[in-house]
């Protein structure tokens, strides 16, 4: 693979110059016209409109940016993978719901490493659209979410729920609560519908966040009341910060699932993975 290619394009992207990006890069004006016309004929098509005030990206060019950094970014995995077989069994790379990362992600670690797998572990938090992105791209081996959108080529299963409970600085009762003063955690659509149904009265507040942590940081500045993971809000409660649970407001229940590719799920590396996961779940979850 011809990174040179990739690399001139994506900085001629940014530059819009010619000779600046052969500054840049190192090299000569006619390299970089070189490796240019090269990457167009590979693809086939021109991607840049070459004038006196420089290079202008075609919408061929635009729409090829993507393509390019993914291609990139496919080369960096598989060198770094590839080089892990020499010390390791293999690489796993797993990502996990940020409101998991704390507790599950790093139960689950540990796991891994006390049964001593010969691996590297690559982790990583994020929200559930983007854990699906990344694991029907191949940059994610396993991923662990509240909110899977199904594929045919991926294998979802159910492992779990977590409970959401709401916790307040001032409230112990729901018409204790404070509309004004109500932080909105919009975790998922499957929450949200459930909030929705049970709380029709808090559903326009004034704030909304999409993070737990964002909302913690709200509790501590401001005060007021939100959803929060019921294990976060028993670590909030020991570090000090005064909450209380209120008293008649409901749970929120949210399923916890785990995703891998259908191709992959049967290498022994993730078949072993998984097991442990599952294994953590069941205690994680009761």
């Amino acid at each position: 693979m011809n990174l040179d290619l990739l690399d001139t394009f994506l900085d001629l992207l940014e530059t819009r110059n010619f000779n600046r990006t052969a500054e840049r890069l190192g090299t000569t004006q006619s390299t970089v016209s070189m490796r240019v016309r090269a990457l167009e004929t590979a693809v086939g098509a021109r991607l840049f409109q070459r004038g006196r005030a420089g290079a202008a990206p075609t919408a061929a060019g635009i729409r090829f940016e993507d393509h390019a950094r993914t291609l990139k970014s496919a080369w960096n995995y598989a060198r770094s993978d590839a080089r892990a077989q020499e010390a390791f069994d293999g690489t796993l790379r797993v990502s996990a719901q940020f409101s998991l990362m704390r507790t599950l992600l790093l139960d689950w670690a540990g796991e891994l490493y006390s049964a001593r797998e010969r691996m590297a572990l690559h982790i990583e938090a994020d929200y559930s659209a983007q854990i699906v992105a990344d694991l029907a791209a191949g940059k994610v081996d396993i991923g662990v979410l509240f909110a899977p959108r199904y594929q045919p080529d991926l294998r979802i299963e159910d492992i779990g729920t977590e409970h959401f409970v709401m916790a307040s600085t001032h409230a112990a009762k729901l018409s204790e609560v404070e509309p004004e003063r109500y932080v909105y955690t919009a975790y998922t659509s499957y929450f949200e519908r459930r909030h929705a149904e049970s709380l029709p009265h808090l559903g326009r507040p004034s704030i909304t966040v999409g993070y737990e942590e964002l909302a913690v940081a709200f509790l501590q500045r401001f005060g007021g009341t939100s959803y929060l993971p019921a294990h976060l809000y028993q670590q909030q409660k020991e570090a000090g910060l005064s909450l209380s649970l209120v008293a008649d407001a409901p749970e929120i229940l949210q399923p916890v699932y785990v995703a891998v590719q259908i191709r992959r799920s049967h290498e022994a590396l993730i078949r072993r993975a998984l097991q442990s996961l599952k294994k953590v779940a069941a205690r994680h979850f009761g």
